[in-house]
């Protein structure tokens, strides 16, 4: 029985995650680019907005949804790259669990391997930029 939930909600995790994968993909080279030409406060907000964007395309997982959305928010607010950064990596964290629990469940796993790169890019620009 556990099994069965456990596999449920990995399948709905995987879907929610390909979801969001396209999502971040599609914004990743017009966005991203609107995005690149912000620094410190604008390029936070504008990372938040498409983080926002993402979490509306990913209604199917209230996990990954609520971390989106918190991830945002963070950024909003943050006033600094340590903030910005961290808002970053909590985001990271919560897929880095997603991760573990489909590869533990013997699923592909390699959509969520790419927008874990795509946070990864936010955390640079982040870092270059911020």
């Amino acid at each position: 029985m556990q099994l069965q939930f456990l596999t449920r909600h990995v399948r709905a995790a995987i879907l929610a995650m390909a979801v969001v994968f396209a999502a971040l993909l599609a914004t990743n080279g017009t966005a991203s680019a609107a995005c690149d030409a912000f620094a410190g406060k604008q390029l936070y907000n504008c990372l938040a907005n498409k983080l926002d964007h993402v979490a509306s395309n990913s209604y199917r997982s209230p996990d990954t949804q609520a971390a989106l959305q918190k991830a945002a928010s963070q950024l909003r607010v943050a006033v600094n790259k340590a903030q910005a950064l961290s808002a970053i990596s909590q985001a990271r964290s919560v897929l880095a669990g997603v991760i573990q629990k489909v590869k533990s469940a013997g699923q592909d796993y390699s959509g969520l391997v790419r927008v874990t790169g795509v946070l990864s890019y936010a955390a640079r620009l982040i870092q270059q930029k911020g």
